[in-house]
């Protein structure tokens, strides 16, 4: 725990008010279901700018960047962070022109357009898995126990409450000015702190001295094949169930791709910036001026907050919160709207009203901070967590909606059925397995089982799973000879 001045306390209550005053206010706004879920597809491009950065800076990803930077070094943006910068480009110049062309809401309609209802369950079930709010919610509990000294639980319960009644109250344009205000704050704290955090170790000249050669290698100690599963992840962008949400709640394709193209530097600066921070803690640590014991994920926190005066802390750990937030808040609205919109109604209630899906997706939006909750408190560590949730999405979907866009002759019900459904069950079935029978390496911060003499890693998952999905999608192709 690190002691905050009352100034910091009054900072942080004020601002986790002011999100919550933000939700009460548009509770009441909505007209029908498409304004509460794509805020009326008005998105202009400075507030998907301000959206798309928000949802994906979240703290696991704070964390896990400043994780690999502080053991690491700079591969921490060079091998694994500025890989999934052409991801994001590939999104905005070739894939959010397609998915405009159809009146789509969300992931699993798109499934559905080209593969009929099976497909779309699957999908459904598979975006509403990857968008239970499980990292933001461990990412609250990590926050709450550094720098509160309370227990993860109640961390995870409070912080992560004041997100939910938000996203529950004021839907998609509650979450969109939320995201706007806290990308504000993001950039107002990264940087102050910078300069703070620099000066607290003595410049650049003292991290060049002592920090290992290896820290300003690009590729530095870590695992060859590590990165190129960590790089690999980045592919969740282009199934990415928030980012299409956004796709689909602009004006229009010019102002996706206009937001997507300035995004990248944005992110690309930012996550340079957590990078050097990380390292400046490492810095920190050798020069004894922060303890030895400083966990590398909370290492971020550690080097801000000795450096910040009190009041300055205050808003650092504001801006904090509004990351995880603007993350939590769009996950759970996501998720919320798989179980109304793509399982309740076109199973159960096809004429559904406006108001009552609107209820059905709050009821979502409820049961997936619940199964989050949960899912959060299994895992050992973030970036197994991220892994895990990130192999779900890339092998049930990639493939099946990838091939579907692009491919007219592919578009077979069967082939998309399979693909989903076989990259779906084979992921967990294969991540389950593996955390029972193998065993969590501390060095790796991963579970590792051994097949055939091979230590076989938890992150390796994905390699087996997407070319199981794509097989799948071909003996459905062979044996379907109808086109939906």
């Amino acid at each position: 725990m690190y002691p905050l001045e009352i100034i910091d306390y009054i900072i942080v209550i004020a601002y986790l008010s002011g999100m919550i005053g933000v939700g009460l206010w548009f509770a009441k706004k909505h007209t029908d279901f498409e304004d509460f879920f794509l805020a009326g597809r008005s998105l202009t491009t400075p507030i998907l700018i301000t959206t798309l950065i928000s949802t994906y800076y979240g703290i696991d990803v704070l964390f896990g960047d400043t994780q690999l930077a502080f053991t690491d070094g700079v591969v921490a943006w060079f091998g694994y962070a500025r890989p999934t910068y052409a991801f994001f480009l590939i999104a905005a110049l070739l894939l959010a022109k397609r998915l405009r062309r159809n009146d789509f809401k969300s992931l699993p309609d798109i499934l559905y357009f080209y593969y009929g209802d099976n497909a779309r369950y699957v999908g459904a079930l598979t975006s509403f898995i990857y968008s239970l709010p499980a990292l933001s919610l461990y990412g609250f509990g990590m926050l709450a126990e550094v720098v509160l000294g309370l227990d993860p639980i109640i961390g995870m319960f409070v912080l992560g409450g004041i997100a939910l009644v938000y996203t529950l109250t004021g839907g998609f344009w509650a979450v969109a000015l939320t995201d706007s205000i806290q990308f504000v704050m993001m950039c107002i704290v990264i940087a102050i702190s910078f300069p703070f955090a620099m000066s607290f170790i003595g410049g650049f000249d003292s991290m060049i001295e002592l920090l290992p050669e290896s820290y300003f290698d690009t590729l530095g100690d870590l695992n060859i094949f590590l990165i190129i599963i960590y790089a690999s992840t980045g592919l969740s962008i282009l199934v990415e169930p928030t980012f299409y949400q956004r796709i689909f709640a602009a004006k229009s394709y010019k102002n996706v791709r206009n937001a997507l193209i300035i995004g990248i530097f944005i992110w690309g600066s930012y996550d340079w910036i957590i990078t050097v921070l990380a390292m400046s803690a490492k810095t920190a640590v050798i020069q004894g001026v922060l303890s030895s014991s400083v966990a590398p994920d909370a290492a971020l926190l550690t080097i801000v907050i000795a450096a910040l005066p009190a009041g300055i802390v205050g808003l650092f750990i504001a801006g904090v919160l509004s990351t995880e937030m603007s993350t939590l808040d769009s996950y759970c609205l996501v998720a919320g709207g798989n179980v109304s919109y793509d399982i309740y109604r076109p199973a159960f209630k096809p004429d559904i009203s406006d108001k009552e899906l609107i209820k059905v997706t709050r009821y979502g939006v409820l049961l997936s901070w619940v199964l989050g909750f949960g899912m959060a408190t299994a895992f050992q560590q973030m970036l197994g967590l991220w892994v895990f949730l990130s192999s779900i999405l890339i092998s049930s979907t990639l493939i099946p909606i990838l091939l579907g866009l692009y491919f007219k002759n592919f578009r077979k019900p069967l082939a998309g059925f399979i693909s989903s459904a076989s990259g779906l069950f084979s992921t967990v079935i294969l991540n389950i397995y593996i955390m029972l029978k193998g065993t969590f390496d501390p060095s790796e911060e991963t579970y590792i089982v051994h097949w055939f003499g091979i230590d076989f890693l938890q992150e390796f998952v994905m390699y087996i799973t997407v070319p199981i999905s794509a097989a799948g999608f071909f003996v459905g192709l062979f044996f379907d000879s109808r086109e939906h």
